[in-house]
């Protein structure tokens, strides 16, 4: 019985680990057609107060966050990147990510 327990739990082991496998990142060079910058407005929460009736109050003031683009030169898809590599890639580098 212990034997019979410990090969299906072995067996789970196996395919969480095959399964876990394919969500890994895959990366695939891409050559960079174009870059974009974009900016969005957030409330961003910066601290707290006591209401008037003993409560916990969030402030929240807003914020311009960044985020940065770029746009693949095969298929035309935009994908997120980070603002170090941002500031590093030109148009037409090749660049590897994660699809």
């Amino acid at each position: 019985m212990r034997q019979s327990l410990l090969q299906v739990a072995g067996g789970l082991l196996v395919t969480f680990v095959a399964g876990c496998g394919t969500l890994a990142c895959q990366p695939v060079p891409l050559v960079v057609a174009a870059k974009e910058e974009r900016s969005r407005l957030e409330m961003v929460p910066t601290g707290g107060f006591t209401s008037q009736t003993g409560r916990l109050e969030e402030v929240r003031v807003p914020q311009a966050v960044r985020s940065y683009w770029v746009r693949a030169k095969d298929d035309g898809t935009w994908y997120p990147i980070s603002p170090e590599r941002y500031r590093t890639v030109e148009v037409g580098d090749t660049v590897e990510l994660c699809r």
